[in-house]
């Protein structure tokens, strides 16, 4: 069955809203999870970075993406509420320089199936068709949960960059091709990842290429575009 990979449609936000309460039932009760409003919200602002995967005419997966303004470092310390506002990417800014990924979810059924996979390639894809610097995002500690209490987040996150333990989320994100820069506690009130993120980082080739020392005059034109959690 053909996946199908393309930027979600204004008569699907109660769709693809459905999708993202059950991907994450364990989460709703913590104002995090997106809501109908919220979508259509984050549609209006930045409709090229809410993407979506389809099957057989159904939404199976979905990526939801802004752009912070330049001012916000997204490799400082910071929550999930407070870069993207509560949910409602307010600050979106088609002149900042990194994709931040707020959120990725897929349905269960479709788990290791390569959904996952596809959207993750379409978010790197955006970034450089867009021209920005990263993609940067707060990575849940999936299995987390299951260590034995005692077990440090760093020395969690190590082990399974040493390939000694197994996080699903994690796995998925080193395979995808991002790096962990860092952790972030109390990004998220998650109780699988004791309220801790990794910090993840994809850098874009093309700007490390022409931007070796990443130094920037001042805002960029995006040339004539109209811009505006697996």
């Amino acid at each position: 069955m053909t996946l199908e990979i393309r930027p979600v449609r204004s008569d699907e936000m109660a769709a693809l809203a459905a999708l993202n309460r059950a991907a994450y039932p364990d989460l709703l009760e913590d104002g995090v999870v997106f809501s109908e409003p919220q979508m259509r919200g984050q549609h209006a602002l930045f409709p090229e970075g809410q993407i979506v995967a389809v099957r057989e005419g159904a939404l199976v997966g979905a990526i939801a993406t802004f752009i912070p303004p330049r001012a916000f470092d997204p490799l400082a310390p910071h929550t999930w509420l407070g870069i993207t506002d509560a949910g409602t990417f307010a600050r979106h800014d088609p002149f900042g320089e990194t994709l931040y990924l707020a959120d990725i979810y897929v349905d269960r059924a479709e788990w290791g199936s390569g959904v996952g996979k596809a959207l993750y390639t379409a978010l790197f894809a955006l970034c450089r068709q867009l021209g920005l610097k990263n993609v940067v995002g707060g990575g849940r500690l999936y299995d987390y949960v299951d260590a034995e209490p005692e077990l440090a987040p760093e020395a969690y996150v190590a082990a399974v960059l040493r390939g000694e333990r197994k996080d699903r989320v994690l796995r998925s994100q080193l395979r995808a091709g991002f790096t962990v820069r860092g952790l972030m506690p109390g990004y998220l009130h998650d109780w699988r990842s004791r309220h801790v993120a990794t910090l993840i980082v994809w850098d874009n080739p093309d700007r490390q290429a022409a931007h070796p020392a990443d130094v920037m005059d001042g805002p960029r034109s995006r040339g004539g575009l109209t811009s505006t959690r697996e």
